[in-house]
């Protein structure tokens, strides 16, 4: 599959379309490989962390604790070649759609959500 690209005015225009939350100007972002269907990790996109996600392909992020733009994989190398990108019907959150380059998680596991599993006996 190829990496999603949209030109700068398209991505924009899909970013003004979202409804963000009002306390922190967001909208909820959850993680999927592609391959396997796992959810990988959530997260949350300001209007920039979208545009940047749509122009270049690769997975942006706000970070709400360190009030910043960051991109998944700029440090460790762990970066998410977006796929598709899809909006829910109140566009309030979205799905990516990822071909993952390593683990998702910062503890090194491959999906945030490998660490703690609870099941019925």
């Amino acid at each position: 599959m190829k990496r999603l690209t949209l030109p700068e005015d398209k991505a924009r225009e899909i970013a003004e379309s979202l409804w963000y939350r009002h306390i922190d100007n967001t909208v909820i972002a959850v993680v999927q490989d592609y391959e396997t269907k796992d959810v990988l990790m959530v997260a949350y996109m300001n209007k920039e962390a979208v545009v940047k996600t749509l122009t270049t392909g690769l997975a942006h992020f706000w970070s709400t604790t360190r009030k910043k733009l960051w991109m998944k994989g700029e440090t460790s190398g762990n970066v998410q070649e977006v796929l598709e990108f899809r909006i829910d019907c109140d566009r309030d959150s979205v799905l990516l759609i990822v071909k993952p380059r390593g683990p998702a998680c910062h503890l090194g596991y491959r999906s945030c959500f490998d660490n703690v599993k609870i099941s019925p006996a």
